[in-house]
């Protein structure tokens, strides 16, 4: 059945309950939490950069040691008592202030000799480091 109110033009028509839209307190409202989540979303992306950024330093400070390591073994035992205490590597140069240094240690025997490599720089104003640990014997790299 037709209703009077039916058969008006649309702009005499009265308004339905709900059909109205919103009101501005409803969309201020909505922005506020779109804001919210927003900021929110922003910070775990920064945040996540920042521990990629991180990690990949990590990474290439673990294979300077790593291949300054292999670099040593291929040394005699008689010649790692010469060795300087600073070294270089090419890849050095993705990391701020890096550096590298080397201790050797003499062990519980004079046959026994501790290897540390360590590269150190910095992230974000922050020193970082990264040791590499070995033992060299006579008889080779990690042999009793």
């Amino acid at each position: 059945m037709i209703k009077p109110a039916d058969c008006l033009p649309l702009e005499r028509r009265p308004a339905r309950r709900g059909s109205e839209g919103f009101s501005l307190i409803e969309v201020m409202i909505a922005m506020v939490i779109l804001g919210i989540m927003l900021m929110t979303l922003i910070s775990v992306f920064v945040y996540g950069y920042n521990v990629i950024a991180r990690a990949k330093q990590l990474a290439a400070a673990t294979q300077i040691c790593q291949s300054e390591i292999e670099r040593i073994r291929g040394l005699s035992f008689d010649a790692l008592s010469g060795l300087s205490s600073t070294f270089t590597d090419p890849k050095m140069s993705s990391l701020i202030n890096g550096q590298g240094v080397r201790v050797v240690e003499a062990g519980a025997g004079s046959d026994i000799l501790k290897l540390t490599v360590s590269v150190a720089w910095t992230y974000r104003g922050r020193p970082l480091r990264k040791d590499v640990v070995t033992f060299i014997t006579r008889m080779g790299v990690n042999k009793k």
